[in-house]
């Protein structure tokens, strides 16, 4: 009864009902992701009365919401025909994880409630089964990726190519960093007691630079550095077609602000920013400031998408895509930078990653049929300039209006064959309209005049 009622909630979902979704799972995810960061500076709030209530709140939220979300994505992934990312299979995968973990949450619920202890294997768990679909997922969609640059490599443009190429090359990078981070995190619970009671305290285990956990760590950095990179370099290129609606000052604002991340994660790794103070209280502010990279990494990424899905039709596919992608970046740099290996008492840190791997379904949705229809927007956009330019020496003149009128529909019926045969390789429509198209057209024939004067 209560999953149809979710059901019939997420299939009157509109942007507005959508946004509100994600604003609630947003703040789940950081007050159960702040508080496992600090958890032991804090055990006697986070084991209190109001402690419990409110880990006990934040599950049953991550249920209902995971329920919806799931539903969601199934409804939008109906209406794709792309080829490559088997749809249908892989949202059954996902599903029967995701119930998994809801069940998971709800047994570490009921033992923290009825015997005021848990077992760490509830978060070995969840740990293999978030990085499990993490690591799935991002294989699956780097193999789109390959598959789809292959199908473009003798006809596509340079742009296009480079940019499927390097989300690609992202998505690898993305599979070593979730391969390397379950591994690292199983070795810290092995540092934990099997059972976990109310009195004990979160403990964020230190090895040895030489030892083999260091080791797997810093392949882990290593792996999110070169794929914030990667992802950072193809969102400057897909919204790049889209300055001049965004907004130049805009643009650069977004990608410019991606730097603070970029810059100041890295620092932090190497020890430059290590959360220093004279009390713990400091330490604990400094360790929760700088784990707000995080968040400003997911809503560059974030805005990204949305300033592009904002530009676009709404009811429109790749709408809906654009904005999954959206809200999955985010979620996922947010949710992908917690850690319940330090077992605090009770585990917060357990719902953020629990919604790490819904998150990087939400990519896979998403970027791929994102990426793949932009992509086929700026080879229209080459084939239509490259049109111009060749049907224009076939004619005298394009100065008058009968002559413009004949070069438009010439081309017009090029750049439709084009935008149909690009459909049928990848199973994805270019978003531009046949207005779009036309508009186009106008701006190169000026450009062409001009260059004529």
């Amino acid at each position: 009864m209560v999953r149809n009622v979710l059901l019939e909630t997420a299939s009157t979902l509109d942007n507005s009902k959508l946004l509100l979704l994600f604003v609630v799972v947003t703040v789940i995810i950081l007050i159960d992701y702040e508080f496992g960061l600090v958890s032991d500076f804090i055990p006697n709030i986070i084991s209190s009365n109001e402690g419990i209530s409110l880990f006990v709140s934040t599950a049953v939220i991550f249920a209902i919401t995971s329920v919806i979300i799931l539903a969601y994505v199934k409804k939008i992934g109906e209406k794709s025909g792309a080829k490559f990312l088997h749809l249908a299979r892989t949202h059954k995968l996902v599903t029967i994880a995701q119930y998994t973990l809801i069940v998971i949450s709800a047994i570490v619920v009921l033992q923290v409630l009825t015997t005021m202890q848990y077992h760490t294997l509830s978060l070995a768990v969840t740990l293999t089964i978030s990085y499990g679909l993490w690591i799935v997922t991002m294989i699956l969609l780097a193999h789109a990726f390959f598959s789809w640059y292959k199908s473009i490599a003798s006809h596509n443009e340079l742009q296009s190519k480079i940019l499927i190429l390097i989300l690609g090359l992202s998505m690898v990078a993305y599979v070593i960093n979730g391969a390397s981070g379950l591994t690292n995190y199983l070795i810290w619970l092995q540092e934990q007691n099997p059972i976990i009671l109310s009195t004990d305290v979160a403990f964020f285990p230190d090895f040895e630079p030489e030892s083999l956990v260091s080791q797997v760590g810093a392949v882990n950095q290593l792996s999110s550095t070169i794929a914030y990179i990667l992802t950072w370099i193809s969102a400057v290129i897909l919204l790049r077609p889209y300055v001049e609606k965004i907004g130049k000052v805009k643009f650069w604002g977004i990608m410019g602000f991606a730097f603070i991340y970029l810059i100041s994660y890295p620092l932090y790794i190497l020890g430059f920013l290590s959360p220093t103070g004279n009390t713990d209280t400091e330490i604990m502010n400094n360790i929760l400031m700088i784990s707000t990279a995080s968040i400003f990494a997911g809503l560059v990424f974030g805005a990204a998408f949305l300033s592009i899905a904002r530009t676009l039709r709404r009811g429109t596919a790749i709408r809906h895509y654009l904005i999954l992608a959206a809200y999955g970046m985010f979620i996922f740099y947010l949710a992908g930078s917690a850690t319940v290996s330090q077992a605090a008492y009770p585990p917060f840190g357990l719902v953020s990653v629990a919604f790490t791997g819904l998150s990087t379904y939400l990519i896979y949705v998403g970027l791929y049929s994102s990426a793949v229809t932009l992509s086929q927007d700026l080879t229209l956009r080459k084939t239509i300039r490259e049109s111009v330019l060749e049907q224009s020496k076939l004619l005298d003149s394009i100065g008058t209006a009968q002559m413009e009128k004949e070069l438009q529909t010439c081309v017009l019926i090029i750049a439709k064959k084009t935008s149909y045969e690009m459909k049928e390789n990848s199973g994805m429509e270019a978003s531009l309209t046949e207005d779009d198209l036309r508009d186009y057209m106008s701006v190169v024939m000026n450009e062409l005049k001009i260059g004529k004067k």
